[in-house]
Formats: C-alpha cells, structure tokens, sequence
C-alpha cells in the first residue's frame, strides 16, 4: 500500500502491557488537561488481550510498586538513568495516575498491591481507560519491522501497514515468551541504529550443584540468604527459599538471581558463586548446640536421624547431618563428640550450595538488559537517534528487584513517554 494513501495517527504504541498502555492514556491525558482534541492514538497488541503479563504479577494479585522506593533497586548499565526518569515521574505521582483510572491501593509491609488484591482488576481498569480516552487497540497484531521515513511505517505479521507521526516501543523484555515478550522489541530498535545489551534472565531460580536440592525438591524454609562471588557476600536476603530438582527457588532467591545473571557470560559464571543459608540466628544456634549436649545424654540410645528432631523438618534435618558428619544416621547420638556437634552447628550457620547459574528467560519473571538508555534522553524517552520514537518499560535497560519494582519502571517510564510525545506534537504547550 501506498504511505501516501494510508491515514496518518497521531501515535503508534507498540504493546499493551503496564508501560504501553500507560504511555497511551498519559498521551490522551495530556491532550485533556490541555483542552485540546484527543489524538488519534493507536495500540497494536501482540497477544489475544492486553495485560497479560500484568495478570501474572505477584501471584495473580499484582504487587504494583514499593514504599521503599530507593533508587537502588533499579539496575541499569546507564546507573542514574534509572533514577532521572523516576524524578519526573515519581511513585506518588504514579499511584495518582492509577487512583484516577480507579485502581487504589494497599500495602502489605512494603509491598503495594490493589485494594482487590487482584492483577485482573487492574487490567479491566486500564481495558476502560482506554475506551474512555478514545484509544484505538489492535490485538493479535504481531508487529514485524518499524521503518523511518516522513513518517513511520509500521508492518505486521498479518500483512498490515500502519502509518503514525510518532511511536512508544513498549513491548517487554524477553523473558516469560508464553506471555508474548520475545524480544521483538530490541531487533526494531537495533535496525534502527540502537545498540542493545543482550538480554539476561532476573527474578529466576538459581541453578545450583543439585544432588541436595534434587533430595529436598518441594520443601521449603524461611532463612537468612547469602550470596557469595568469589568470596565476597555481594547480596543477602531473609525469606522463603524452596528446594528443587535443579536447584533453589522462593522468594529470597527471586531477590538474589540477578547478580547471578550479571556475573554470567556465554551462558558461564564468569567467577565462582555460591549460595549460603543460615538457618537460625546467632542466639538460637548457641540454644541449639545447649540441646544437642542435652539430647546426646537424654537420647544416648537413638539414632543420630532423631538428633534435630522437631527443631527442622525431618527430610532437612537429616540432610544438615549428612552434610556435616559424613557418617551412617544409624549410629548412636551418644557416639557424638563435641566436635561433630559444632559441625552441625557449623552447617546451620553456613549450609553452602555451589552456583551454577540461573534458569532461562522463559522461567524469569523481567529481563536484564535492552536497548542502551545512554541513547534515550532520560528527560523525555525519545531517541537520540531516531526523532519520534520512544522507548518505556522493560524494551529499555532498566530492571527492578523483586516487590513492585518493574511494574513501578513500567508505569513511571510509560506515563513520561506519553507525554513527551504529546509536548513533542504540540511544541511543550
């Protein structure tokens, strides 16, 4: 089809996820507050529905932000791009932003999620705003190359054509491919002359040396976490761990895994990581050996299976004494010395798993890296190297740790990117 013949939009959102549809009503909005005439704005959706990766967020009840909002939890090769977009758009003005689409929320300790306490309660808020800004959405419209010419000409799977003024690119990371984030967005970016880090998986499971892990799959523990690159504790967290087949996973792992993708190349540690636990705090341990002293009197006669008996789950606890002693749980607890009790005390403190890495994109929950933020001006999130086209969200190098924080980067960045567009097509007024 001729450009020439094709009708011109206003603005072309590739991807209706948190920060697509976010950039798409903040555009709209902006025309409001002016009292201008709404633009005509277009999202054209991978999947059969928008949000869907907003459905799967926090178990399906959608931890949307994080009262901790230090800038620390936002990792970037560009370390204050982060940051300088958050300013212009902070938390406060975010959940403004939200609350005016009818979505209030709650916290839980730091984490903040919906009232409703439900991920599909927030995408039926976003499906309304967009009927009520006049925003026009496409689904199962696969977009295949982004061209620059007077305008932009945007292709898709099924042999459409669109034309628009200016474009958001925000289609996701790589990670969950289920969900529809396969990367499409960093080859568009790419040929459009941007360099973009290859992407890497966060919030995952840890693969570690797994003949422990594989005999404990399925259980589970609240612990202290550490872990360790070349000696050096470079995270630590408290929380749910869980053992699996081909490793660990839970809550604090989640937290941890994206300094185990950064230290990974070519799909290899690039230094020798580890994973420690501590099963109890200092006072407790020092309680604990005071028991095993007692129980090696009281229950001379038992075999060493019944020596950390009610004080951990059985499966674990004699995996603890397997490590730490080395011997048959047949024997006797009276044949216990002083020594052997220090080294299980020793291995409550530090019970160590080697790290082999983490599991694919397709099990994380964002994506480390994408297109270089160097290239976006951070006051805006329009190209340095292509007018009119912005990025927001996980497409760029931006992720969150675990709690909030990627959906917070989506919705910030998406609300900023919407209205530069529009001070962009109406000269800042």
């Amino acid at each position: 089809m001729d450009s020439s013949a094709m009708p011109v939009w206003d603005l072309i959102v590739i991807g209706g996820g948190a920060s697509g549809m976010s950039a798409a009503i903040a555009y709209q909005r902006a025309c409001r507050d002016a009292r201008k005439e709404p633009g005509t704005v277009l999202i054209l959706e991978k999947n059969d529905r928008v949000g869907k990766k907003i459905l799967a967020t926090g178990n399906g009840r959608c931890n949307l932000s994080n009262k901790d909002m230090q800038f620390s939890h936002f990792h970037s090769h560009e370390k204050s791009f982060p940051s300088e977009v958050l300013d212009l758009v902070p938390q406060k003005e975010s959940l403004i932003f939200l609350e005016e689409l009818g979505i209030l929320t709650t916290a839980e300790g730091n984490k903040m999620f919906p009232v409703s306490k439900t991920s599909s309660s927030v995408v039926d808020a976003f499906r309304f705003a967009l009927d009520d800004y006049d925003i026009s959405l496409i689904e199962q419209s696969s977009v295949t190359e982004i061209k620059k010419e007077e305008n932009f000409i945007i292709s898709t799977l099924d042999e459409q054509t669109y034309q628009a003024k200016q474009v958001i690119v925000a289609c996701g990371g790589a990670c969950a491919a289920s969900l529809g984030t396969t990367g499409d967005g960093y080859r568009w970016l790419s040929q459009l002359g941007h360099r973009v880090y290859a992407p890497k998986p966060s919030i995952v499971q840890i693969v570690t040396e797994n003949a422990v892990t594989k005999a404990l799959s399925g259980l589970k523990l609240e612990c202290d976490l550490s872990l360790i690159a070349e000696d050096v504790v470079v995270a630590r967290q408290f929380g749910e761990v869980l053992f699996a087949d081909y490793g660990l996973s839970g809550p604090a792992v989640f937290q941890v895994s994206g300094e185990v993708s950064r230290r990974m190349k070519k799909n290899q540690l690039s230094v020798p990581m580890k994973v420690t636990l501590q099963l109890f705090d200092e006072a407790t341990l020092r309680s604990l050996r005071s028991e095993m002293i007692r129980r090696r009197e009281a229950f001379a006669d038992r075999t060493l299976d019944h020596l950390l008996l009610s004080i951990l789950p059985a499966k674990i606890g004699n995996m603890i004494l397997k490590t730490a002693l080395h011997r048959p749980l047949s024997l006797h607890i009276a044949s216990l010395s002083d020594a052997d009790l220090d080294a299980v005390i020793r291995t409550l403190r530090i019970w160590s798993f080697d790290v082999i890495g983490t599991r694919s994109l397709e099990y994380a929950q964002t994506t480390i890296g994408g297109a270089d933020c160097s290239e976006f001006d951070p006051k805006t999130l329009e190209s340095k190297i292509v007018s009119g086209l912005y990025g927001c969200g996980e497409v760029l190098d931006v992720d969150g740790d675990c709690g909030g924080y990627n959906l917070q980067w989506a919705f910030s960045s998406g609300i900023l990117a919407g209205r530069s567009a529009y001070a962009r097509a109406f000269g800042g007024v």
